[in-house]
This record gives structure tokens, C-alpha cells and sequence, in this order.
């Protein structure tokens, strides 16, 4: 953005104002410990700031260690770093496993007694999305043209996902007969535990090239399961061999998996599963070689309680800025998505599950941050026989919001093979508008039914230019962003008509698209789903309105400076129009739907 300053003051602040995903220094509030209750954990991360002499020198470096492992101690606690993550952050393992509310209380100590550190946060454990079913059942519906099938054939008469690669961060991969065709190498992400650790690689090493899926049985309770397989069944819905004669179809069966492993027995470390997204899209990651083949597409079928805090911000909008559609399960709690990590990430593609007459499965996350939804009951692929370690390859049926990811993760990748050109927001609000009504109505399952081939028509008619300048793609662009719905018809030939009047003249339509945006940003609709926008009720509304804008139109979390400089600027101007101007016209926005 163009305002800048050298400030910090307020940074601390302004963060703790994020509706959707509260995030202070300490990386949660106390009213999302009380909401939610995350499993327990014996891992933190901590970064600190750019300029800090944590990161500058050797001393500073061991002053701040020493605050850290001070103020474990404090708790009874012993503290050891592990590494450096992907974000520069450091993970430290505790030796004990503390509830959420004791860690939160250790991370926002920490925090506070250093004002070098950027912020403080537990390291979660998330786990797979799915509600285990009976095994093997030879049909597809959910592929098919009917509700709520996805419309898999007709897409497939125009493409099959070649040239695109899908990195499936999961639990790893078996080498199905099915399958194996279609895998590249991949990355085991799981590291080793310190102090035994509350989730286990199970695979005798840490961080390694193989991302084979050992088995993921777990004896801890209330978490005790047989093995998963989950990450095989994620990668078999998407890219199953196909016309082979040999079990079941993949969506996107031209395209190539990246086996990410970031979960382990018992679940995954945050700060893992966040290395392997970003390194999923291309990025470095200190002590792994680079990925030669970067993913457009990262299908993330698993979450946990919890807002989204930095470390997920950070490693998703890194996998944005690199091209990556990062599609989300949106969990299976039947609780609004919004209290789900990573569904409420700035910038994910979530998706709700409906079942067999295409209504919301029972047990599914809703709510405004969900985009649409998928086939995700009763879903066949490919599996192993193994209750603990691997067996024999087979097939089984499994529900929950991890099998309706992969259902979209693979539409985004044949669109990705239809048109390369494709920008990361133009997949996303091509998903939407291309989306199919719900059969009876859908509350909280986002603006509809993923279609293939609707999608992919979509995606060739796009063509290679930013659609974003275009009058109606705009205007639905704005209700997908702020509303989180298609345009009702009224609405949008309004608006169209509105900025049609502008005869081509770039100064009207300059000012008339900011005033179109301003007056959805602050519509009463908008003020229901964000009701620290109403600035008739809310005490920090200029606080509010640049939180939200960078959420909602930038897809990310602010940056300190930029957030501070423009809540000073709305202080001394009210210039909100002006704000949204910038925002709407400024390369990182157009860069969400095409070249800047």
C-alpha cells in the first residue's frame, strides 16, 4: 500500500481487533480460549521482529532464550528449541503437555515480557476432517451429473488436470496400485519429539524425502483411532488413476500429487503442517531442499478448534503469493467454521460437506467464511487394510469435510489445465459463480454446489486478461468478498448499470467503483456478518474497517505498518472512500484475479 510509517504504537491493538480471527501478540484472546478448547499441546512458537537484536546478534539471541525458558520455568516447565520454521519463528518443545488455557497464559507471558517479540503462540495439533464409515463400496456418485454429484464427465470431455500438480498435506500416501502413477515424491514434514511429544513421525526419523504414510493409529485418549490412511483417500478422490480398469476415478486424474506429510500418529504440530504448506508452493524452508515442483492447488482436509493465528496466516498467504489455491475442509464439529483453524485463514477456499439429496451433512462446520460446498458422505477411494501399519491396498468409503475438499481441490486443478493463466482469485470467484443452487437450501454451505463442468467453461471463457476491470465480475467479485453470496439480480444490474453510466471514462469509473465498494463494505448486510463495522455501536470502528478491508479485500491479515499508517489516516481524515479507492485499485488487488 502507499501509506507507510515508521510507527509500532498501535500494532498490538489494531491486532486484537480481528472478528472473523482474533489475533493479539500472544497470538489468541481469552474470549477464544473460553469458545474454543484446542487439544493440549507441548510445543510454542515464538518470533520476534525483524529489527530485534533476538535476530540480530548471539547475545540478544541468548537474552531472549532466556526469557522463554525463564518464564516456562516459572510454570513448572522445562523449555528446549527445536528449530526455525519456514517464517523465521522459533519452535520450542515443553516438556509436558498443557491445556490450551495453560499455554495460552505461557505464550502471552512471553509476549508481553519482551517487546521484541513479534508474537507468542501455541504450536496446535490439528488432525484429519473425517468420520470414519463402512469400507468399500463400488460406486461414485459424487462424480457424477447428478445432485449433488460434482459433474465430473463433462468437464473430463474438456481436460483432465495435465500439467497441473496437487500437494495433498495430509498423513502421507501408501503406494496404491490405483495411485502410484499419478504421485511425485513429495516431503515427510513430521519432526521428531524432544520430550516425547504429544504427536510421533511413527516412522523411526524426523524431516525426511519420504512421505510414505507409516500409519497414523494413536492410543492417546480421547483421540484413540485405528490408522487413517487418510492422506491416500485425500489423494485418491483427486487424482485416482483413470481408464486404467482397476478401481476408482480420480477428479483430476491427468494431474500429479505432491504427498505432503504433516500429520502423524496422534496429529500434526501447526508449526509443521504451516512449513509444508508454504514449501508445497515453492518457498524455502530452512534445512529442506526446494520443492522442483511447486503445487497450484494444496488440499488441506484437516483442523482443529481454535482462531487463525499467525503461523497458518503467514504460511498460506506465502503459498498465495506463489500462485497456490489453498483449498480447506471445513471441519466436522457442526459449529460455525469461523471457531475452526485453518477454514477461517484469510484467503482459503473452505467447503462444507452435504450429503445424498445434496442439504448439509449433519456433521459439518457452517457459516459465512465457507465458500461452497461438496459431495463429502459416503465418499469411495483409495485406502489400505492396515489397522495400524500398512497391509494390503483396497478401497473404502469415508465421510466428513476431508472428503469434500479434495472434491473442489480437484476442480481448481482441472480449471488450472484448462487456462494456466488462471490467478489464484480467479479460481476462487470462478468456483462461485459457476456453482450449482442447493436443492432445498443450504444454510452456512456458502454460495453452492461445486461443478466441474460449469467451472471449467468458466475457467476457458476467462481467457488471459484481469477480469477484475470488467463491470460485472467486479460487482459479484465485492458480494463473494464482503457478503459472501452471489448478487441477487436487482443488485447487480444496478450496479452494473451504475458504473455502465460512466461511458468507458476512467475517472467516473474510478470514483464510482469506490463508492459501489464503500457501500457494500458498510451495508447493514455486511454490518450482520461483521458487527464491529457498524459505527454507530462500535467504539474502535476505524480499527474495524482497516482490519476488515485487508481480510476482505487484500485476503490476508495487515502488516503492522501499513495497518497502523492507515488507521492514522482515517483518524485525521475519514477519508473512507479514499481508503477503499487505494485498496480496489492497488496491484496486490488486482493481482488476486490476473497480471496488476
Amino acid at each position: 500500500m502507499t501509506l507507510r510509517s515508521p510507527i509500532h504504537s498501535h500494532a498490538r491493538r489494531l491486532a486484537a481487533l480481528f472478528a472473523l480471527t482474533p489475533l493479539i501478540a500472544f497470538g489468541a484472546s481469552e474470549q477464544d480460549a473460553a469458545a474454543a478448547s484446542p487439544d493440549p499441546t507441548d510445543r510454542i512458537i515464538v518470533r520476534y521482529r525483524d529489527q530485534a537484536k533476538a535476530r540480530k546478534t548471539p547475545a540478544g539471541a541468548q537474552v531472549a532464550s532466556r526469557r522463554v525458558t525463564d518464564a516456562a520455568r516459572q510454570r513448572g516447565l522445562t523449555a528446549h528449541p527445536l528449530r526455525t520454521d519456514g517464517r523465521g519463528a522459533q519452535v520450542w518443545a515443553l516438556d509436558r503437555k498443557m491445556t490450551y488455557a495453560e499455554v495460552l497464559a505461557l505464550t502471552k507471558q512471553i509476549a508481553e515480557a519482551d517487546p521484541e517479540v513479534e508474537y507468542a503462540e501455541p504450536d496446535f495439533i490439528l488432525r484429519p476432517t473425517l468420520v470414519p464409515n463402512d469400507p468399500y463400496y463400488p460406486f461414485q456418485p459424487d462424480l457424477h451429473p447428478t445432485t449433488p454429484g460434482i459433474n465430473a464427465p463433462a468437464a473430463w470431455d474438456r481436460t483432465s488436470g495435465t500439467g497441473v500438480v496437487v500437494a495433498v498435506a495430509d498423513t502421507g500416501y501408501r503406494p496404491h496400485a490405483d495411485l502410484a502413477a499419478n504421485l511425485l515424491g513429495g516431503y515427510d514434514f513430521v519432526t521428531l519429539p524432544f520430550f516425547g511429544g504429544a504427536v510421533s513421525p511413527n516412522d523411526g526419523d524426523g524431516r525426511d524425502s519420504d512421505a510414505r504414510d507409516p500409519g497414523d493409529w494413536c492410543v492417546s485418549n480421547p483421540n484413540a483411532q485405528t490408522s487413517s490412511w487418510h492422506g491416500t483417500h485425500v489423494a485418491g478422490t483427486i487424482g485416482a488413476v483413470t481408464n486404467n480398469g482397476l478401481g476408482v476415478a480420480g477428479i483430476a486424474h491427468g494431474a500429479k500429487i505432491l504427498p505432503v506429510r504433516v500429520l502423524g500418529m496422534c496429529g500434526g504440530y501447526t508449526s509443521d503442517i504451516a512449513d509444508g504448506i508454504a514449501w508445497a508452493a515453492g518457498a524455502p524452508i530452512s534445512g529442506v531442499p526446494n520443492n522442483v515442483s511447486p503445487a497450484r492447488v494444496i488440499n488441506l482436509s484437516l483442523g482443529g478448534l481454535g482462531a487463525c493465528h499467525f503461523t497458518y496466516a503467514n504460511a498460506i498467504k506465502s503459498a498465495r503469493d506463489r500462485g497456490a489455491v489453498v483449498i480447506v475442509s471445513a471441519g466436522n464439529d457442526n459449529v460455525d467454521a469461523a471457531n475452526t483453524m485453518p477454514a477461517n485463514c484469510p484467503g482459503v477456499v473452505a467447503v462444507a460437506s452435504v450429503n445424498a439429496s445434496g442439504t448439509r451433512s449433519s456433521f459439518s462446520n457452517h457459516g459465512p467464511v465457507v465458500a461452497l460446498a461438496a459431495p463429502g458422505e459416503q465418499i469411495l477411494s483409495t485406502y489400505n487394510t492396515g489397522t495400524t501399519t500398512p497391509a494390503s491396498d483396497a478401497y473404502a468409503y469415508s465421510s466428513g469435510t476431508s472428503m469434500a475438499a479434495p472434491h473442489v481441490a480437484g476442480v481448481a486443478a482441472l480449471m488450472l489445465s484448462a487456462n494456466p493463466s488462471l490467478a489464484v482469485d480467479a479460481v476462487t470467484s470462478l468456483l462461485r459463480s459457476s456453482s450449482r443452487p442447493f436443492p432445498g437450501g443450504c444454510t452456512g454451505c456458502g454460495i453452492g454446489l461445486v461443478d466441474a463442468s460449469a467451472a471449467v467453461n468458466a475457467a476457458i471463457a476467462y481467457g488471459g486478461t484481469n477480469a477484475i476491470d470488467q463491470s460485472t465480475f467486479f460487482v459479484q467479485q465485492l458480494y463473494y468478498d464482503v457478503l459472501r453470496r452471489k448478487p441477487d439480480t436487482g443488485g447487480l444490474n444496478f450496479y452494473v448499470g451504475l458504473l455502465n453510466g460512466c461511458n468507458g471514462d476512467s475517472t467516473c469509473l474510478a470514483s464510482t467503483r469506490a463508492s459501489i465498494a464503500l457501500g457494500v463494505f458498510q451495508s447493514q448486510e455486511s454490518q450482520a456478518l461483521y458487527p464491529n463495522l457498524n459505527p454507530a455501536t462500535s467504539p474502535n470502528y476505524n480499527d474495524a474497517f482497516v482490519t476488515r478491508i485487508y481480510q476482505l479485500f487484500l485476503q490476508r491479515n495487515f502488516d503492522p505498518e501499513g495497518g497502523v499508517a492507515w488507521y492514522q489516516y482515517l483518524n485525521a481524515t475519514n477519508d473512507y472512500i479514499g481508503v477503499m479507492g487505494t485498496f480496489i485499485t492497488s496491484p496486490e488487488y488486482r493481482k488476486r484475479f490476473g497480471n496488476p
